[in-house]
């Protein structure tokens, strides 16, 4: 029953958006009852939390398999910039997910969504860092770079939400140029 609610939440969230979406709709149309939504869940929260977890563990996965067969860390950068926007599942999500982080939470709340950015940024610093210690380039701030190139990704993702796939690529690749030409 719990993958049932995730599953129709999903599409729930999708189809009406974060705030659109009540626990009500969540239960009629799960065929479930309050008690055991709340049962698997304790609040619509930490049911999105978990939507949104479930789908950065499939784009983590994914970049795990991919990475370690990149030649260098260049070919690295651009990979996990493509795998970021090409996720139609997470491109489905994003009017929910901008509404959900422009919410105020519980500190709870507040550290999964940090635990998320963080993971996130924590590639591009081994990746940068790899490149510096591989004479790759030499980027000065990795932390700061990781933050930058991280919100500049996530930056493609949320606006161009209504753009077909090939632009999103488009844009990805040539920020990528951009990124890589300015620390090179």
């Amino acid at each position: 029953m719990r993958e049932h609610i995730l599953e129709v939440a999903k599409k729930l969230f999708i189809k009406n958006g974060y705030n659109a979406t009540t626990t009500g709709d969540i239960v009629e149309y799960s065929g479930s009852s309050k008690g055991n939504l709340y049962y698997h869940f304790k609040t619509k929260e930490n049911l999105f939390l978990e939507i949104i977890n479930i789908e950065i563990e499939k784009w983590f996965a994914e970049w795990l398999e991919r990475g370690e067969k990149c030649q260098s860390n260049r070919e690295k950068f651009f990979l996990i910039n493509e795998i970021s926007v090409k996720r139609d599942d997470y491109y489905q999500l994003q009017t929910a997910i901008n509404e959900f982080y422009s919410r105020e939470h519980e500190s709870n709340i507040e550290e999964k969504m940090n635990e998320f950015e963080k993971r996130y940024v924590d590639i591009y610093y081994e990746i940068f860092s790899t490149g510096n210690r591989e004479n790759e380039w030499d980027i000065e701030d990795v932390e700061s770079a990781s933050q930058i190139a991280a919100a500049t990704i996530n930056g493609i993702i949320t606006f161009t939400n209504n753009i077909n796939k090939k632009k999103r690529m488009e844009l990805m690749e040539r920020f990528s140029q951009l990124f890589l030409k300015g620390v090179e």
